[in-house]
């Protein structure tokens, strides 16, 4: 399990478990150890980006297959990319990643590569007030020693042994060879399917969907959906929202992170706001469990607040 993702500055999180591989990232490996393009190097530039918040370059990384069930605008929308100097931190920190006992296995157009790996902890506490929470406006408002700072500091705990990591046991990849290049294999065509549904009740004179009506989402992964609402009334309204899972159980493989319904609503007439919902599947959930409905109810606040339904 791991422990180590860089979280967002804007949206503070709590840790996630995830397959600790997501996470990993380029670094320096053995000279000549292995050609540049092939699995194991494609793999570790995948998990660079993904470390770094650099979704754009991962969603290139990935396979044909997978691209053919998720738009890159979905991809990025459920994986926000950093920018400027939160970017820039990211993969410094990156590149204090550690692989041992990496293998690739290639058969015909399909490549396994496993491995162990020390991550640095992103969310351990030392590191993470060092980096500034990756708060993209404190680290651009820091100048190019301050930033330069952070990387010796990074580079200096690694010397004496100080960098808090977590250590990721038998990671298992797998890669496609298309057109002669190297892909990440991820099966979103048997992933978990999110199906986000929404509705407006006891009048409440707002209209409200779902931005991605379905998300896949596989095991352990951590993704973000978003909701849009729009007032239709000459006047401020505030309402509040419930959640509802199916089928029935459902719930215990969903875990929502962060969600609009934790607190009320306000908007003015005409207004428009994007909510964020971030979740993970539960990297236990059955096989024949496919498919998860998320369901979200707006209601008045007078009315959510009496249990109205």
């Amino acid at each position: 399990m791991c422990y180590g993702l860089p979280r967002s500055g804007q949206e503070r999180l709590r840790p996630r478990r995830c397959a600790i591989a997501v996470w990993l990232v380029v670094t320096l490996f053995s000279a000549g150890s292995a050609r540049a393009g092939a699995p194991e190097e494609v793999l570790k530039a995948y998990l660079g980006a993904l470390y770094a918040h650099n979704s754009r370059a991962a969603y290139r990384l990935i396979s044909r297959a997978d691209r053919a069930l998720k738009g890159e605008a979905d991809y990025l929308r459920e994986h926000p990319n950093f920018s400027g100097a939160a970017l820039e931190t990211a993969t410094a920190l990156a590149s204090q990643i550690r692989y041992v006992r990496l293998r690739t296995v290639i058969e015909g157009n399909r490549a396994t590569v496993t491995f162990e790996a020390l991550v640095p902890d992103a969310n351990d506490p030392a590191i993470d007030a060092l980096v500034l929470g990756f708060d993209a406006n404190r680290l651009a408002a820091l100048s190019p020693e301050g930033r330069r700072r952070i990387q010796e500091e990074l580079d200096e705990r690694q010397r004496a042994g100080r960098l808090p990591v977590a250590v990721g046991h038998d990671e298992r990849w797998e890669l496609v060879r298309e057109q002669g290049a190297w892909h990440i294999f991820l099966n979103w065509a048997g992933a978990v399917r999110i199906r986000l549904t929404a509705d407006v009740k006891a009048g409440l004179p707002w209209a409200f969907a779902a931005i991605q009506p379905i998300v896949r989402a596989t095991p352990g992964e951590e993704l973000r959906a978003a909701y849009r609402i729009t007032n239709l009334s000459d006047r401020s309204i505030t309402g509040r929202a419930r959640d509802s899972f199916e089928p029935p159980g459902a719930a215990r493989y969903l875990d929502v992170i962060t969600c609009f319904c934790f607190i009320e609503q306000t908007l003015a007439p005409g207004e428009s706001r994007e909510l964020p919902v971030v979740f993970r599947v539960a990297e236990e959930v059955p096989q024949a469990v496919r498919e998860i409905r998320l369901r979200y109810e707006f209601y008045p606040v007078e009315r959510a607040s009496a249990g109205y339904r």
